[in-house]
């Protein structure tokens, strides 16, 4: 689903400022493919499969091509974003989720 919304978004990634991408890209593509993270069970596998998506989406959105000969730690400094950003942010919305399920009155706490 948010693959399909990059692919979407191409006419987009040919004008503007990549902070203005940047932006784009967390505000439409991210928030759609974390969705209901906080119910995720994440595994190494999810995780690196997560970094992989978020490394793809920055290449789309600076229009390099898949064979090109650029370290994802380039790409990085370039839009000045932290590395794992993506999983970071999905690791923080769970926490918060626990947490807020943790003080929810519960039945148990009236009986």
């Amino acid at each position: 689903m948010a693959v399909g919304q990059l692919k979407k978004m191409e006419k987009i990634w040919k004008g503007q400022d990549k902070q203005i991408k940047l932006k784009t890209v967390r505000a439409c593509i991210f928030l759609t493919a974390i969705n209901g993270c906080e119910g995720w069970t994440l595994t190494t596998a999810d995780e690196k499969k997560i970094n992989t998506f978020e490394m793809k989406c920055y290449r789309r959105m600076l229009r390099i091509p898949w064979i090109a000969k650029r370290k994802n730690t380039e790409i990085l400094k370039e839009l000045k974003v932290g590395q794992d950003w993506l999983l970071n942010n999905i690791k923080a919305r769970k926490l918060s989720y626990f947490g807020h399920l943790k003080r929810h009155d519960s039945l148990e706490k009236h009986i």
